[in-house]
């Protein structure tokens, strides 16, 4: 393949994906979520916009098949991306665990300061039933699914999918707006602070090319967050 052609397929990518990541995210925020959105509107009074509520744990896997499988199936098969270009490995790992050390610490410090924040404490933890118990074990098992699936969608599939196309600090800029966009309906504070995160977030993804110390950091802010709530 020419160069020239080559840049015509990388530019095929980026309806694909980007209508993948629309179609994907749309079907868990109304299908797949752990609470209800709706509206309150005048003499109308409150409208409920989301139909059921699933538990935290269906509300993970639906995530995986939504944010994760789906996605992938369409970055190999359908834009014929190689999946080691998306970032599934371990990448440049002695860089990776140089992050790790740096974001674990600093994730659960921002897990302590959000964990004090009513709208927070109004959210989460998402399974309202969990204690900080044993159960809060396996329950914080179970939510790596949604977040290395969610690092799969942004950081992986739109991320390094986009990249060859319109360069790295571009794809960076689009996955990091759906990002913040997927976050609407949580509270203000978690959405304008996943602005930096996620630019952050996909930054250090490129450079160590690969999702999952990323996935680490993020999923430890939630955690220890959630934690932070159930013993304070």
């Amino acid at each position: 393949m020419t160069t020239s052609e080559s840049s015509v397929h990388h530019r095929a990518r980026t309806p694909i994906l980007l209508v993948t990541a629309t179609v994907v995210l749309a079907l868990l925020y109304y299908f797949g979520r752990a609470d209800t959105i709706g509206v309150l509107s005048g003499d109308r009074g409150w409208q409920v916009m989301t139909p059921g509520v699933r538990s935290a744990r269906l509300h993970y896997l639906l995530s995986a098949v939504l944010l994760g499988i789906v996605p992938l199936v369409v970055a190999r098969f359908a834009c014929g991306i190689r999946l080691r270009e998306l970032g599934l490995g371990l990448g440049r790992w002695r860089e990776g665990l140089v992050w790790l050390a740096i974001g674990v610490p600093l994730a659960v410090l921002a897990g302590k300061i959000a964990a004090g924040q009513s709208a927070m404490q109004a959210v989460y933890p998402l399974d309202p039933t969990i204690g900080p118990g044993w159960e809060f074990l396996p329950y914080a098992v179970a939510a790596f699914l949604y977040f290395g699936s969610w690092e799969i969608l942004f950081r992986s599939v739109l991320l390094f999918g986009l990249a060859p196309s319109m360069g790295g600090t571009s794809a960076n800029a689009v996955q990091t707006g759906l990002a913040v966009t997927a976050h609407f309906g949580r509270a203000l504070n978690e959405v304008f602070s996943a602005l930096p995160a996620s630019f952050v977030f996909g930054y250090v993804t490129l450079r160590v090319r690969s999702i999952w110390y990323v996935a680490l950091i993020h999923w430890t802010v939630a955690m220890s967050m959630e934690w932070f709530i159930l013993t304070g």
